[in-house]
């Protein structure tokens, strides 16, 4: 069987992987010649033919929940066009496009007269488009050959195959150091040298004391307080910074994820001018990357609740899925269309065009080193038509690439450090919930994630065990989920997986009012033991011959 090659799109570790087909399903191959992967794949990777032939995948364009042929759907969009003026529309973008398709995008806008143009990617990660002047990018040669690495987040989760060249080069040489610093204890803080436990949304504080350490010279740096304010002892801290001081190779990389960060541009700032001051590079990891638009998420958020915009058109992968506490506010726009690889799980009003997958399309993506090629796996899905065949149906325009860094200087940072840490601390009694990125899932092929993380002492407090059900409401929604009693997570934190939908509903959308980023930090959850009780597991008897 022919082997395809192409570009895993799951997130940008630039892993090579290829597909087969035996004339009844798709297979995924390992190659053990690519540069980056060498023949492994993560669990998404592993997952990517499931994608081509889900079984929920949208063959035919909807309105209002029913199929549609492509002529009324693209006759419906004109004549919703020519209803509206252009200020009353907005043009929104998220992952699982091009940057061709974006830079299409961008002529749409300009085509359609609005400077409604969003990027709906509003997961944390977005913020390590923001670029301290003098950082340096990582290689792979920065990781294979470092002897001190700190990691900021879950790196290992968000790219599982870069793991693999840390942890060799940590063990390549026993004066080797990691430190980590994250709110939880994942299996990546296992393999550090010293981890240092922070409160969770206070990276940021640890970071910036670390560089009042790494260099004295910078003024306005409070080392107590900002290491007060993360939750940490000096010592830990003037340890990281030994370690961590200039001399010896190694890089400094970073992770965001929904529900775990509460300063997102200040979280990919502080890391980069840690990397500068230990003279070390810098790597944001990240599922996607995609340039700003001409307006912020939340500034379409204020449009739309104030009934501003009359028509958005929303091209790319996570709307209307991954932000359910969208939805009231979306019902206010009279007219919708979007796109989308699968059937969507309720009725969505307005026009849904099914589209080709990632894996089903020519293109060109950003992986953390450098520009990348993906080839077509399959072809596209019967009933999809591309992102540019939909423009192109309703307008002729030439693709407006975009600069996708947004450069500041260190004084924006330590401006914004200070500023940061001057916001009144939230001050109560009930229990924060942070979120965790487990192994993606692919609609539906892996756990539901109703299990919620307390830790032993917690745990006795609320009177439950692995037996128990806890539900947990915060102020945009209330979810049940099993108990799964760790030491992973501090006393007085909740965690939860966030690829479910339904969890991550529980994260309300903040907008910072200074820079205008959206963020879904932790939040505080009221919480109570409810009577379901767990099933005891199956009895698995001896098989008889």
């Amino acid at each position: 069987m022919a082997i395809k090659r192409t570009t895993c799109p799951f997130c940008r570790n630039g892993c090579e992987a290829g597909v087969s087909f035996d004339g009844y399903q798709y297979q995924m191959e390992y190659l053990k010649d690519a540069k980056v992967n060498k023949g492994k794949l993560c669990p998404r990777g592993n997952s990517a033919n499931l994608v081509i032939d889900h079984p929920k995948r949208l063959a035919y364009p909807l309105l209002d929940g029913n199929e549609i042929i492509w002529e009324q759907a693209i006759e419906r969009a004109k004549s919703w066009l020519e209803s509206v003026e252009p200020d009353e529309m907005a043009v929104a973008y998220s992952r699982g496009l091009s940057a061709q398709e974006t830079g299409l995008l961008r002529g749409f806008a300009r085509f359609l007269g609005t400077r409604n143009l969003v990027c709906g990617h509003i997961e944390p990660e977005s913020c390590f488009n923001y670029r301290l002047a003098g950082t340096g990018n990582a290689t792979l040669d920065n990781i294979k050959s470092a002897q001190t690495i700190l990691l900021i987040g879950d790196v290992f989760t968000t790219s599982p195959v870069a793991s693999g060249p840390m942890i060799e080069a940590c063990y390549a040489d026993r004066k080797s150091r990691l430190v980590v610093i994250d709110s939880i204890k994942t299996r990546q803080a296992g393999f550090a040298n010293l981890f240092l436990q922070v409160k969770p949304g206070t990276e940021p504080f640890a970071l910036m004391a670390l560089v009042g350490l790494l260099d004295k010279s910078v003024s306005g740096i409070d080392v107590d307080r900002f290491t007060e304010l993360a939750g940490l002892e000096p010592d830990q801290l003037r340890q990281a910074a030994k370690m961590l001081g200039p001399g010896t190779p190694g890089f400094v990389g970073s992770a965001m994820h929904l529900g775990r960060v509460r300063y997102p541009v200040l979280h990919s700032l502080s890391s980069q001018l840690v990397a500068l001051k230990a003279h070390k590079p810098f790597v944001g990891f990240s599922e996607a990357r995609l340039p700003e638009g001409l307006m912020g998420f939340g500034q379409f958020r204020q449009a739309v609740d104030e009934d501003r915009i009359k028509m958005v058109f929303w091209f790319g992968g996570l709307y209307p899925y991954s932000y359910p506490e969208l939805f009231p506010e979306m019902a206010k726009v009279e007219h919708r269309v979007c796109t989308s690889i699968f059937r969507p799980e309720n009725t969505l009003p307005g026009l849904v065009l099914p589209v080709p997958s990632e894996l089903e399309k020519e293109s060109i993506g950003y992986s953390y080193w450098g520009k990348i090629e993906r080839h077509p796996l399959a072809s596209p899905y019967s009933g999809t038509r591309s992102v540019s065949w939909i423009i192109g149906q309703l307008a002729r325009i030439d693709e407006i690439p975009e600069e996708l860094s947004k450069p500041m200087g260190m004084e924006d940072v330590l401006k914004m450090a200070t500023r940061t840490a001057e916001i009144p601390k939230d001050k109560t009694d009930n229990w924060l919930l942070v979120g965790e990125k487990k192994a993606i899932g692919i609609g539906g092929f892996y756990d539901d994630e109703q299990e919620i993380f307390v830790n032993p002492v917690a745990a006795q407090k609320l009177n439950v065990t692995d037996e128990n059900f806890l539900a947990v409401e915060s102020p945009s929604s209330r979810n049940e989920f099993r108990v799964h009693v760790t030491s992973a997570v501090p006393d007085g934190v909740l965690s939860i997986g966030v690829n479910a939908h339904s969890n991550r509903a529980l994260f309300p959308i903040e907008t910072d009012k200074e820079s205008g980023e959206t963020a879904m930090p932790p939040v505080s959850v009221k919480v109570e033991k409810t009577t379901a009780t767990a099933r005891p597991a199956p009895e698995i008897k001896a098989m008889e011959f």
